[in-house]
């Protein structure tokens, strides 16, 4: 990746991120807000309602908007990006990816926000890759305007020291980057939980699975046979919610993935040491449907 994006900034000087993030098919800020024409619009608005209560939700929901697929009325989810310019606050002065890899999400924040809004926010790419946090800083000088910090990170050995002097409020996600790591070490929780600011922790991962007692029990116990005849048989019944997270927890099994994010997540917050604001298991499985999103929101006040 470092190659291209050398390349990039040395054959294309004059262009903006955003044409870097589009050429690497990584420009996915999604629509301006999908509600707002149903709340604004008298009209449709009762079947945008009847749509959204369909699916169990209202045009309220920060996540699901009404849709059409195959010529059915349906719901379909908001991109990670836009959920994320959601919980951006007037006074938001840190936001925080760990695991960033190139940073390409965060850059993708900083587009959809403009560098006006951004002008008051430092941007963290926390990432264990030195060719990642290289990544970052040579596209973050290429933009010459956004405030971006590269930071060497490890979820085994976390230090978000980097955060200590943040006030007002502190955005911190994450985005599929607990497949690198078998364990977290919770006290990265700690230390977020201890910053002399308001945090909201947004999680996208894929840790649905988790919630199964029996499923964590056999990966617990690395039950190999068990996840062998689940990958035999990942065809299934595709309405069975329990398929669905047998062949996600074969998933993980099958590339070594995180099983403790959830259970630290669940301990926090029955502790009261953050608020869960919404937590939505396997959301979205539109990358691979065998390693569906599950939405995490917490939030914690100084």
């Amino acid at each position: 990746m470092l190659d291209k994006v050398e390349k990039f900034v040395v054959e294309r000087p004059d262009d903006h991120i955003a044409s870097l993030l589009a050429r690497f098919r990584e420009l996915d800020i999604g629509r301006k807000d999908p509600k707002l024409f149903y709340k604004k619009t008298n009209l449709v608005r009762p079947l945008g309602e009847r749509i959204a209560a369909s699916g169990g939700y209202d045009l309220d929901d920060t996540l699901y908007y009404p849709d059409v697929c195959e010529g059915r009325y349906t719901t379909s989810t908001v991109s990670v990006i836009r959920y994320l310019m959601g919980c951006i606050r007037s006074d938001t002065r840190a936001v925080v990816e760990f695991g960033s890899g190139w940073s390409s999400n965060l850059f993708q924040l900083y587009v959809a926000l403009g560098t006006t809004r951004s002008r008051r926010i430092h941007y963290h790419g926390a990432e264990y890759t030195d060719e990642g946090q290289e990544c970052g800083r040579k596209i973050a000088k290429h933009d010459g305007k956004i405030n971006y910090t590269a930071h060497p990170f490890d979820y085994r050995k976390p230090d978000a020291s980097f955060l200590k002097d943040c006030k007002g409020h502190v955005l911190v996600f994450t985005k599929h980057s607990v497949e690198q790591v078998d364990l977290i070490d919770p006290d990265l929780y700690e230390q977020l939980w201890q910053l002399q600011a308001d945090v909201t922790l947004v999680h996208f991962e894929p840790v649905g699975w988790q919630r199964s007692s029996a499923l964590m029990a056999r990966r617990a116990a690395d039950d190999d046979k068990f996840f062998d005849k689940i990958g035999e048989r990942l065809g299934g019944d595709v309405k069975s919610v329990d398929r669905q997270m047998a062949n996600a927890a074969w998933w993980s099994w099958r590339n070594a993935y995180n099983t403790n994010l959830l259970s630290i997540v669940e301990d926090y917050t029955a502790r009261e040491k953050f608020k869960l604001v919404k937590r939505e298991y396997d959301f979205s499985g539109t990358a691979n449907v065998l390693n569906p999103s599950t939405l995490l929101h917490l939030e914690r006040r100084a």
